[in-house]
This record gives structure tokens, sequence and C-alpha cells, in this order.
């Protein structure tokens, strides 16, 4: 089980925040961590995202163990039922036409995790020399990555790099990444909203957790670090503190 700090923020730029997050435990005490972002731009961004959190939560709150082997099809599956309701809600009530959200979640076991994700939301794991992405954004910029046609470091500026090619909620059908990462020689686990990383490197990110704070204490730089870059996003994260060892 992870020490885990929830970070949410609004903004100066935003009426409302439209992030939703949360760190769940089922019959068991497994621990499973959702990070959600509304979709910007649309109607009920928060509707969506706060509706999959919640669905997350009952459905992983009435589990028993969900064996390691099993992670990846319950997520995969799991995603997907959401979806599905939440697409049916969207068709459902005009107010809430064209709403969606990312997601990126975390299922925790002794030295591993099992992560999903759909849209642009992120999972990191951090050490004291690396911020390895975990996941693949599902947008426009990204695939340019992929296809070499700019660089990552072209990507953190690009004009069109929030156009996402993948969300929850505007189709029936979706899709989710899954990872499944060794976790015994990283320190930390983030996951957060592109209103972290649209304004704070991976190599800040990784220069501020090595600091030797609390894990509040760090969590609360990297909020302060995103805020003094005036983000223009809410932000939000979760800062989990792996049991493993150092490096």
């Amino acid at each position: 089980m992870l020490n885990a700090e929830l970070y949410s923020i609004t903004g100066d730029y935003r009426d409302q925040n439209e992030d939703a997050a949360g760190v769940f435990y089922n019959q068991t005490d497994q621990q499973l961590l959702v990070m959600c972002d509304g979709m910007g731009g649309h109607l009920a961004g928060e509707v969506a995202s706060q509706f999959v959190v919640e669905a997350l939560q009952t459905r992983f709150e009435r589990e028993n163990f969900i064996e390691q082997n099993q992670a990846e099809a319950w997520l995969k599956e799991t995603l997907q039922a959401v979806n599905l309701e939440l697409y049916a809600l969207a068709q459902e009530n005009d107010a809430y036409t064209g709403m969606g959200t990312t997601c990126v979640c975390a299922l925790v076991y002794d030295h591993h995790i099992i992560v999903a994700n759909i849209g642009d939301s992120r999972a990191y794991l951090v050490n004291s020399r690396t911020c390895d992405q975990v996941t693949m954004d599902h947008t426009f910029v990204n695939q340019l990555v992929m296809l070499g046609q700019i660089t990552e470091e072209e990507a953190f500026n690009h004009p069109k790099r929030h156009l996402i090619t993948k969300v929850m909620g505007t189709d029936k059908l979706v899709s989710p990444d899954v990872y499944t990462r060794r976790t015994q020689f990283y320190q930390y686990l983030l996951l957060n909203t592109d209103g972290l990383t649209d304004y704070v490197t991976k190599q800040e990110i990784q220069e501020l957790l090595v600091e030797p704070k609390t894990l509040r204490e760090l969590g609360d730089d990297l909020l302060a670090r995103a805020e003094v870059r005036a983000a223009k996003d809410n932000v939000s994260f979760i800062l989990a503190e792996i049991a493993g060892d150092p490096v």
C-alpha cells in the first residue's frame, strides 16, 4: 500500500475545477489511484470526470483482491463499461452533450503497478536519477513525436498540444492502454492532469522530488512550481511514496 497525497486546485484562470481524483481501497485493502480531467471547452466536463471517478470507486470497493494476472482485464473491462455509461448519460441529457474526460489509474501491488490511461493524463515513476513516463498521451502532438516529426521538447510548447485523440464519454467504445511496471527501484509514483505537465517539465519534476522533504512538502513544491508559471488550467495530481529500494 502506498502513502499517497492528493492535490487539486482550480487555478487563477478557470472558473471551475473540472479535474476529479481519488485513492480507493477494495475489500482486502488493495489500492487504486484514479485521476481524471474533464474536457475543457466542453459542456459539463466536471460532471464527466466526477462520474468516472465515482463509478470506478464503486466498482473497486466491492471487489476482493484482484490477482495481478487479472488486473489488465479488470481495468480494461471496467473502463469500457464506465465509458459506455458515461456516453449514455451524455446522450440522454442535452446539457451534457459533448462532455468527456481523460483518465489515468493505477492498481497497486507489492512490487508492481498496473496502469491504464485514456487521453493525456499521465503516470510517472520517479527516482533519484530519472523520471520515467509510464503512459503515452493520446494526442495529435504525441503522434508527431512517435513519427519522429518533432521532438519531446518541441511538443512541450506546440500550439496543438491540447488536441486529444481519445477520451472517455464521446464514443460508445474506447480502448485504454494498459502497462505493467516494476516499482521496487523507484521512490515515487505520480498521476497527473496536463495542468501540471504543461508548465513543469519532466526534468523539473525529478529534480524537485529528490529533495529531502516529506511527501506533503514535495507535493506542495510541485504545486507551487506550476502556480509560479501562471498555469492557465486546473492543476491536479496524486503523489505516492513507493516503499521500494532507494537508488
